[in-house]
């Protein structure tokens, strides 16, 4: 008899276990992609608090020379120091060290960068009093950090500028391990959802069960309905067959008085 429910309920099955399905899928899509996206902030703030250390180390030698009445531009070895913390870390692209209004005043690396990328990333950097500053520009992932004279005033900011890949490509592993989660959790609630499903209408089953005619009627009560069938239809035959007759013999009848009825007219008066 299940099977018998099944073809009959299939259609509502299928619809109810689907729409839940898809509702589950929906949501773990949701929530793995604000995942993948909090995993992305989270790299990008810990690059960017290691590359803090090599702007440290620069910021530390432009104050020193400022105390010493050098102007930025003056500053010998500089430009060695920019080099030296660029060969120390693999992942930095480009080191820049920029006036207050963003002006390159010492470089190293070879990256190009896109103008209206630069333009925005100064921007974001120079128009904030935070001493740290990191914007994500999607392939590239920009560190600022300010610098301040004695007196308190911006005289410039060191800029970092990191590959996306090179630390996202820490984080891939982890973005798979989430992929592999969200199918299993997905595998697990199907598992448990749709056996759910198909005990919550069980009630169902047994009221379409409950108004089958084979159920509603015992042995003996169909056995006496084949009996009281049987003479019923012996009944209707026995009528047809006395019909027939009855039609056969009113047949003969007629043609019998026809018959009379042409002799008498023949008969001469």
């Amino acid at each position: 008899m299940m099977s018998v429910s099944w073809l009959v309920f299939r259609e509502v099955y299928l619809k109810i276990i689907l729409s839940v399905l898809a509702v589950v899928a929906a949501m773990l899509v949701l929530q793995n992609s604000l995942n993948q996206l909090k995993l992305r902030s989270l790299a990008a703030e810990a690059t960017s608090s290691r590359l803090q250390i090599s702007a440290s180390t620069i910021e530390t030698a432009i104050v020193r020379a400022e105390g010493l009445g050098l102007a930025m531009d003056e500053m010998e070895g500089l430009a060695d120091l920019l080099d030296r913390e660029l060969s120390r870390d693999g992942s930095i692209a480009k080191i820049s060290i920029v006036s207050p209004i963003g002006t390159p005043v010492f470089q190293s690396g070879d990256a190009t960068l896109p103008q209206d990328e630069v333009e925005d990333m100064l921007r974001r950097i120079m128009g904030t009093r935070d001493k740290v500053t990191v914007f994500d520009a999607g392939e590239r992932l920009y560190t600022g950090r300010l610098l301040f004279d004695s007196s308190g005033v911006v005289m410039g900011a060191v800029i970092l500028a990191t590959p996306t890949e090179k630390y996202l490509a820490q984080a891939q592993g982890a973005f798979a391990k989430m992929h592999l989660f969200a199918l299993i959790i997905f595998g697990c609630v199907t598992a448990v959802l749709v056996p759910f499903i198909l005990f919550q209408f069980s009630g169902l089953n047994s009221a379409f069960h409950a108004l089958d005619p084979a159920c509603l009627l015992g042995a003996k009560a169909r056995a006496a309905m084949a009996t009281d069938t049987t003479g019923v239809q012996s009944a209707i035959d026995a009528g047809n067959a006395e019909y027939a007759a009855a039609v056969i013999e009113l047949d003969e009848l007629l043609a019998e008085a026809d018959s009379k009825k042409r002799d008498t007219l023949e008969t001469p008066a």
